[in-house]
């Protein structure tokens, strides 16, 4: 999520080149990887996505089911790779069948351009898939005009990393030893307190670390679905900013700044958060609710856990997917859609990036094989979780937003202002 935003930027194409999205899989044609001689299926995915979604495994396992083929991992730098294949695509080329996108939204700029199947009416993909396996809001979270042009893979929701051992020495804890969850902010606030440490004028233990950097919109999305039940104002397009559930929690980020229990290390480094979080430092993390699977290998999985952001249990948080999509210039769709069914969507690959990253599997019955089971204080923030906005100037969007809401934490600006400003920032928008 943190990276595909500004390649939006890079989109703009010139239009009057002849589009590839008039070829259909041919009527009739075997099966991908049953005929005869063989085949080559290219995969492209960005580097973290290679690792933590397994596609070499996913590789070699498929290539021993179907010796006839060949698959190819190409490995992309950066999403702006991504957006450029689609000069490719309007000459009717590809150098990749199958392309792992990092959110669903980044699908919006080859949707005008006709360039990418619909799985559903193009590829056919549910008549030999039950759409029911999903986790419905997986599905939702990847449908855009209400079509499938990606395939959710995984997902992952706005909730907080937690450090347990810190929890039972502060005493936040249930009669069981179980971490409690904070009903509100004001309640997060005051645990915060409980758990910020300072010895000799030094901080020690920072009490929470709120991801305030370049993915702030995931923060900030997340907290207004969970705390107002909707992102939107009555339109049902423009955000909500100026509620007063928001404009309170905006008032209890400005106190826990200006105390220092909230700390402000995002700010400058996105990576800085989760860094102190998994080195001990921080006793609760804001940010995807993945991190706390990889603070346990150095911290040890007992002393970490997740829980949903106040409301989020009630009203769901803001998530989002990583999918893949398929351009309509690929010689091998079906080919793709096999390896989609029966790799990426299997077992391996589902149960390895939630036991081993913390990634949420898309597939209902692989929540059951999670190592550790504290996944399930998240399952009704996962099952009512809405995916962000898609607007045309969503790269401006989340710029600007950053920028708003740090002046206002950092300065103390007032709230009716930051309010004011957010909703003159909507309202500029490209909807």
């Amino acid at each position: 999520m943190k990276r595909f935003f500004c390649a939006l930027l890079a989109s703009a194409l010139v239009l009057s080149l002849t589009s590839c999205g008039k070829t259909e899989p041919a009527a009739g044609s075997q099966p991908a990887g049953s005929g005869s001689g063989s085949k080559t299926l290219r995969v492209g995915g960005e580097s973290w996505q290679v690792t933590k979604i397994f596609l070499e495994d996913a590789a070699k396992a498929f290539m021993k089911d179907h010796p006839d083929v060949k698959v190819e991992i190409q490995t992309y730098a950066d999403p702006t790779v991504v957006s450029n294949y689609s000069i490719n695509w309007m000459k009717g080329e590809t150098p990749v069948d199958l392309v792992m996108i990092d959110g669903a939204s980044f699908a919006e700029q080859f949707i005008g351009k006709d360039l990418i199947y619909d799985f559903d009416k193009d590829l056919n993909f549910f008549s030999n898939f039950d759409k029911s396996k999903f986790v419905p809001s997986a599905i939702e979270m990847s449908r855009l005009h209400d079509k499938q042009y990606v395939i959710p893979v995984i997902s992952e929701i706005t909730a907080i990393n937690i450090n347990t051992k810190m929890f039972k020495e502060a005493g936040l804890v249930d009669k069981e030893g179980k971490p409690l969850a904070p009903k509100d902010w004001e309640e997060f606030y005051e645990f915060a307190k409980k758990l910020h440490k300072v010895k000799d004028g030094k901080v020690v233990q920072q009490g929470a670390t709120i991801q305030w950097g370049k993915d702030i919109h995931g923060t900030v999305l997340g907290v207004l679905q969970a705390s107002h039940k909707t992102l939107y104002q009555d339109d049902g397009i423009s955000l909500g900013f100026d509620n007063p559930e928001f404009r309170e929690i905006l008032s209890i980020w400005q106190k826990g700044v200006k105390e220092g229990v909230f700390s402000q290390e995002t700010f400058a480094d996105y990576d800085s958060g989760r860094n102190s979080y998994k080195a001990g430092k921080v006793a609760m993390l804001v940010e995807s609710g993945s991190r706390w699977i990889e603070a346990g290998q150095t911290l040890g999985k007992d002393n970490v856990s997740v829980l949903p952001i106040p409301g989020a249990d009630q009203n769901g948080s803001v998530g989002y997917v990583n999918g893949v999509i398929v351009p309509k210039c690929s010689p091998n769709a079906e080919l793709a859609v096999q390896f989609i069914q029966e790799q990426l969507l299997g077992e391996h690959v589902q149960t390895s990036t939630l036991n081993q990253y913390g990634k949420l599997p898309v597939i209902n019955e692989y929540y059951a094989m999670a190592e550790a089971p504290d996944w399930k204080n998240l399952k009704n923030s996962i099952d009512k979780s809405v995916t962000y906005p898609v607007y045309k100037d969503l790269a401006k969007f989340i710029k600007d937003l950053q920028s708003i809401l740090q002046n206002s934490l950092s300065k103390g600006t007032s709230v009716d202002t930051t309010v004011q400003q957010l909703q003159d920032m909507v309202k500029s928008l490209n909807k």
